[in-house]
């Protein structure tokens, strides 16, 4: 995999994967696009680069601990990380957005970290669709999302923390994967498996708490049997056995997690 073309500017550091274009012009986008809020932790931001219309997104830690930590790294390894993810599964044929330009802004010891990607047209968000969508049409989803994850299974990438509210969906009804931070390149073993089906059920369960979204346990159901009959293992059995202690658990997270951050994600 051929290595981004690095460019230095005043306090700033820029990666570019896509067609190079004016340092200046970047970090003018970055600091004036059009911010959209409800978009991750922080939001996402509407740049225009090379004439063509980029999504920016900022890193900001996670977790308990993030209001001392907040946008502050110590390198530009976590985003360069991912944006050699998302080329190599682009390159791959799985749907993600490509990576255009990592941007790493010097402040003193540490670093702001932004990931600028290709924007995705005619797409809507997964959670918009699936409060309006039928009974068919989210059977439909959750079948192709399964067969998505066993793809990405197969392709050797293991995500920790895959967010359902990352995930468009076109006007075709094919599914585009937006974020990989903190993903890698890993055989998953059966246990990775569960520990990204659960991640996904926590987020579920954390929004249809907010009266946000539906979901019954029938759809669970439905995508635990369309990945195994693609796997060829049974892990439906032993995920039902653990449902219960498991929905306790991620219920008093995400309580936690609004009381401190005022349900921001």
């Amino acid at each position: 995999m051929i290595s981004p073309e690095k460019t230095n500017y005043k306090r700033f550091t820029i990666y570019s994967y896509d067609q190079p274009a004016e340092a200046s012009a970047i970090i003018e986008q970055i600091s004036r696009g059009e911010l959209i809020r409800n978009k991750g932790r922080g939001g996402i931001k509407v740049l225009s680069v090379n004439n063509k219309k980029m999504a920016c997104r900022q890193y900001i830690h996670g977790g308990l601990f993030r209001a001392v930590t907040q946008d502050r790294f110590f390198s530009e390894r976590r985003a360069l990380d991912e944006a050699d993810i998302l080329r190599y599964l682009a390159e791959n044929g799985f749907p993600v957005v490509r990576p255009c330009f990592v941007v790493a802004e010097k402040r003193g010891l540490t670093q702001r970290l932004f990931l600028i990607t290709e924007f995705v047209h005619d797409a809507s968000d997964l959670l918009d669709i699936w409060r309006t969508a039928s009974r068919m049409r989210r059977f439909r989803i959750i079948k192709r999302l399964a067969g998505l994850i066993r793809r990405l299974e197969l392709l050797g990438v293991f995500h920790p923390d895959l967010h359902i509210n990352n995930i468009l969906v076109t006007g075709k009804g094919e599914l585009i994967f937006l974020d990989f931070d903190r993903a890698f390149k890993k055989a998953a073993t059966v246990n990775d498996m569960k520990r990204i089906f659960w991640r996904l059920d926590r987020y579920m369960e954390k929004y249809a708490g907010k009266g946000m979204i539906a979901i019954n346990m029938k759809e669970k159901a439905f995508f635990l049997r369309a990945y195994q009959k693609l796997a060829g293992y049974d892990i439906l059995s032993s995920m039902e056995e653990q449902q219960k202690t498991k929905s306790v658990r991620n219920r008093i997270g995400w309580r936690i997690e609004s009381f401190l951050y005022g349900g921001k994600q």
